[in-house]
C-alpha cells in the first residue's frame, strides 16, 4: 500500500469518526439531560472527546504523509505517534472531569430523581453506533498499521462496555428504584477512562524510546542473515518503528581478504534478505567489518545469542 492510499483510508476513517461520533455525542447529551442520567451525560462527554480524537487523527495523519526535508531526514511518521500519545491525554482529562463532577454530585446533599427511560434509549444507540465505529476504524487501522487508528478503535470498544455498563446500571435504577446507582456508576466509568488513556500513554511512550514491543522481529532479521552465505556474527542490531515503518541497523562480519565492492555486495544481499522477510522497512543500514574484529562499545544493539541468555 503505497502513502497516498495509505492516507486516504485513514482521512476516511478520520471524518468517519467525527461525524459518528458528533452524533452519538449529541444524542446522548440531550437525551442525558432529559433523563437526568449523569451516566449518560458522562457517556457522551466521551464521544465528544472522540470527535477531538477523530480531528487529531486526520491532521497528524496529513503531517505524517509528508516526505523527508533537511530538518526531518527520517520523515513525519512520529507524528501519528505523537497525535496518539496527545490522544492519551485527552482521553485522561475527560475521566478525571466526568469524577470530579460526579463525586461533587454524591457529596452534595440533594434528592436524586431516577432517570427516564430516555436514558435507555439513548444508552441503545450509543452501543450500536460505537461497534460500528470500532469495527470500521480497527479495520482501517490494521489495514494502514496506523497505531494512532488501532489505539482510537480499542478506545471506541471500551466505549461499547461502557455504554453497555451504563444500559445495566439504568437497569437496576429502574427496577430498584435507586438513583443513586447511576451516580456510583458514573464515577466507576471515569476510572474505566482514565485506564484506557494512561494504556495508550504507555503504549506511545515505547515506540518515542525507540523500543519495540515484539522482539520477534528481531528472529526474522537474524533469521534472513543467516540465509546469506559468507556473512558472519550480526550484532549492534537495533530495530526502531517510525510510524508504521522499520528502520533496521546491524553491523556484519566478512572474510578480511575480500575486496570493498565484495562487502558491498554482501551487505547488499543482507539488506535484500531482511526486506524480503520483513514488511514495512523503511531503512536497512549495514556496516561491514572484518571478520574477528572487536571495537568498544559493543553492548550497543543485539546480537542472536541475546534473544536466548543462558
Amino acid at each position: 500500500m503505497d502513502s497516498k492510499e495509505r492516507l486516504h483510508l485513514i482521512n476516511r476513517a478520520s471524518w468517519a469518526g467525527i461525524m459518528g461520533n458528533a452524533l452519538l455525542s449529541g444524542t446522548k447529551l440531550v437525551l442525558g439531560f432529559l433523563s437526568g442520567s449523569l451516566a449518560v451525560i458522562g457517556d457522551g462527554v466521551d464521544s465528544a472527546t472522540d470527535i477531538l480524537t477523530s480531528i487529531i487523527t486526520l491532521v497528524s495523519a496529513r503531517i505524517a504523509a509528508k516526505p523527508p526535508d533537511a530538518q526531518h531526514p527520517y520523515g513525519h511518521g512520529r507524528a501519528e505517534t505523537i497525535a496518539t500519545k496527545v490522544l492519551s491525554f485527552v482521553i485522561v482529562f475527560a475521566g478525571f472531569q466526568l469524577a470530579v463532577t460526579t463525586i461533587k454530585q454524591l457529596i452534595i446533599k440533594q434528592s436524586m430523581a431516577i432517570p427516564t427511560s430516555l436514558a435507555l434509549i439513548a444508552t441503545g444507540i450509543s452501543v450500536i453506533g460505537k461497534i460500528l465505529l470500532a469495527l470500521y476504524k480497527g479495520r482501517i487501522g490494521r489495514l494502514t498499521q496506523s497505531n494512532m487508528l488501532i489505539a482510537d478503535a480499542k478506545n471506541m470498544r471500551n466505549d461499547i462496555l461502557i455504554s453497555f455498563s451504563v444500559l445495566i446500571g439504568l437497569f437496576f435504577t429502574f427496577i430498584l428504584g435507586l438513583p443513586i446507582l447511576d451516580k456510583i456508576l458514573a464515577l466507576f466509568l471515569s476510572v474505566i477512562i482514565v485506564k484506557v488513556g494512561f494504556e495508550i500513554f504507555i503504549e506511545t511512550s515505547e515506540e518515542l524510546m525507540d523500543g519495540i514491543s515484539d522482539p520477534e522481529i528481531y528472529k526474522i532479521v537474524f533469521d534472513a542473515v543467516k540465509k546469506i552465505q559468507g556473512v558472519n556474527n550480526p550484532h549492534k542490531t537495533r530495530i526502531r518503528k517510525v510510524n508504521n515503518l522499520y528502520v533496521v541497523e546491524m553491523d556484519i562480519e566478512v572474510d578480511p581478504q575480500l575486496s570493498v565492492a565484495e562487502g558491498h555486495q554482501l551487505a547488499s544481499e543482507v539488506e535484500k534478505s531482511i526486506r524480503h522477510s520483513v514488511e514495512n522497512i523503511y531503512d536497512v543500514l549495514i556496516h561491514v567489518e572484518p571478520e574477528g574484529i572487536h571495537h568498544s562499545r559493543e553492548e550497543f544493539g543485539l546480537k542472536e545469542s541475546d534473544l536466548n541468555p543462558q
